[in-house]
């Protein structure tokens, strides 16, 4: 990136607010200039979680400007960058311009904001993006991969209990694209206790066959893993 081409961006980039508001307020058009990775200025005042960066782009974007066509080279807003860090303070000042962005967009790989923060497991902000925001909680990404999915890859109770309450629903037994389950990708990543949990609160199938005809205990990443969760489940 030329410093001399795209001056905002590299004053974001090196954290020289001032400079960067400065530039900003002599040119309010040039919110909206991207460089040469597609981003602009308030994709990079994101990037840095500088809050305070964030509202005032905003308050200097020309009326009626849509966040959702501020998109990068990777198909991502400045709403997908905070989803993966997970600042609840600047997802709020982006929801709240006008027109208010959807978020529900998705990125060329088909990850909403939603699938970012739950692989990140920012928990309060999954919770805001469902209950304030109305995210959806079936959305696949281009790997069939529900947030179901994401929840169940990294582990978390928490959330995979979030989106099992969610009022829209979420099909426990739902497929990727390789006909795994959120029961197979819980296994196959070590997490017992989630995998449990989706079947005792959730009524996940435990014989459900991949596309390699793989049930959800056969992925399990060991043998370790198998047995707790084949005992705790013929338990009840």
């Amino acid at each position: 990136m030329s410093s001399d081409q795209f001056p905002i961006q590299t004053a974001i980039k090196d954290h020289n607010i001032n400079l960067a508001k400065q530039l900003i307020s002599e040119k309010p058009k040039s919110t909206i200039l991207k460089d040469d990775d597609e981003r602009t200025p308030l994709h990079w005042a994101v990037s840095i979680n500088n809050s305070d960066l964030v509202q005032f782009i905003v308050e200097n974007l020309s009326k009626g400007t849509d966040i959702d066509e501020l998109v990068d080279a990777s198909g991502w807003t400045p709403i997908h960058i905070n989803a993966s860090i997970g600042n609840v303070e600047i997802l709020n000042i982006l929801m709240h311009t006008d027109p208010q962005p959807d978020i529900n967009l998705a990125t060329n790989q088909g990850t909403t904001a939603l699938h970012l923060s739950i692989s990140k497991n920012h928990l309060s902000y999954v919770r805001i993006l469902i209950d304030e925001f109305g995210a959806s909680c079936r959305v696949k990404d281009k790997k069939g991969y529900t947030p179901l999915h994401r929840a169940a890859s990294i582990g978390s109770i928490t959330i995979i209990k979030q989106l099992l309450n969610s009022a829209k629903g979420v099909n426990v037994n739902a497929k990727d694209n390789d006909g795994w389950t959120s029961l197979h990708h819980a296994l196959a990543e070590g997490h017992a206790d989630a995998a449990i949990f989706l079947v005792e609160e959730g009524g996940a199938d435990t014989t459900i066959e991949n596309d390699e005809g793989e049930t959800p205990i056969q992925v399990a990443v060991d043998e370790k893993v198998a047995k707790y969760f084949k005992e705790h489940v013929e338990k009840k």
